[in-house]
């Protein structure tokens, strides 16, 4: 499972991060920035392959978590101030230039997991709830399933609310969280009874949803191309708001960091999802560039969007940052990052123990 978990995860991060640098490549040629370094993984310790090609380095680092477009005249991760004012040069592009050379990742990143979520639809269909109130699924371990509740059960009351279709049932529990209540159910023509402690969750947004642990049945639809592209667009949008929620829940305070995961929480998502099969590794794969996408987005210090926060701030004020501000900027930011990385690399490890 070990080896599972780590080839999974390779295999995902090489293509995220390839398609996330290739958005920057391709970004800077088409306004005439010189590429110096493009690299899959990160070289430290000059550890790795590379190869020149007319004047970019490419090459894969040994470090397999992230990647990296250097251009020309740019103060970025690898904090280096020389520049010499020529046209092919980062420092002397507009600020709209800089600010597409920045986002060129993560637009990338986007229409990588339009494509993905797109073609899995087209494929393989996509799954519409059944609105009725019977147990589809009973998770392990959760609330339900410790009372004895079965796949087949229709639930028919909750407290003295009648149940009629799924969204009854959702919404009813959703809404107590951490709360004991008397739950109803047909088994076979033979009503029982019984009481039930609600499990409690943290959502995407921030606030506590109600769990037991049952899923619906899902009718499998097939899709044309069309309605294929239509639900590619809404998945991928559906997913860079609960990204963006709950980003916004952690700055904010709603969502502790103890519930972001690292490295190690998304090899073993990844090895899950593996075994399960090639269509759930490549769903992962676009929520995962979704994630990827927003993460790089923040106009924070060491990001794609401190990048662009510096050009449009620049182009606003209509002179250029010194250098040396630059450089502490940097540094404050990737010793931030390294803190936050630390600290999530902490709670995949509790989670393993």
């Amino acid at each position: 499972m070990l080896i599972t978990n780590i080839l999974s995860f390779l295999f995902i991060i090489t293509i995220l991060v390839v398609i996330h640098e290739l958005g920057h490549f391709l970004a800077a040629k088409s306004i005439g920035l010189k590429v110096e370094k493009f690299y899959v993984g990160f070289n430290l310790f000059g550890l790795g392959l590379k190869k020149k090609i007319n004047d970019t380095e490419f090459g894969i680092g040994l470090f397999p978590i992230g990647g990296y477009v250097k251009v020309a005249g740019m103060v970025d991760e690898s904090l280096d101030d020389e520049y010499e004012g020529k046209d092919d040069e980062y420092i002397s592009k507009s600020m709209l230039q800089k600010v597409w050379f920045t986002s060129g990742g993560v637009i990338f990143n986007f229409i990588l997991a339009f494509i993905l979520f797109t073609s899995i639809i087209y494929i393989d269909g996509y799954s519409i709830i059944r609105d009725e109130p019977v147990l589809g699924n009973v998770v392990d371990e959760k609330p339900a399933d410790l009372l004895g509740l079965e796949n087949g059960d229709v639930i028919t009351k909750l407290n003295n609310t009648e149940i009629y279709t799924w969204g009854d049932l959702s919404e009813y529990i959703h809404s107590r969280p951490s709360t004991k209540i008397l739950i109803s159910w047909n088994r076979g023509g033979e009503i029982l009874s019984d009481s039930i402690l609600v499990g409690s969750m943290i959502s995407p947004y921030g606030d506590s949803l109600g769990i037991i642990g049952v899923e619906p049945i899902y009718d499998q639809k097939s899709a044309g191309i069309f309605t294929a592209i239509s639900k590619g667009f809404s998945q991928t949008f559906n997913w860079l708001v609960i990204m963006s929620y709950s980003i916004f829940s952690f700055f904010t305070g709603q969502l502790g960091v103890e519930n972001f995961g690292g490295p190690i929480q998304i090899a073993s998502i990844a090895g899950e999802a593996s075994q399960i099969g090639m269509i759930a590794l490549i769903n992962l794969m676009a929520i995962l560039s979704v994630n990827l996408g927003i993460i790089n987005i923040l106009p924070f210090p060491g990001l794609d969007g401190g990048h662009a926060l510096i050009a449009i701030i620049e182009g606003i004020i209509g002179r250029r940052i010194p250098f040396k501000t630059l450089m502490v900027i940097q540094q404050i930011g990737i010793f931030l990052l390294l803190m936050f990385f630390i600290i999530i690399m902490k709670n995949d490890i509790s989670r393993l123990l």
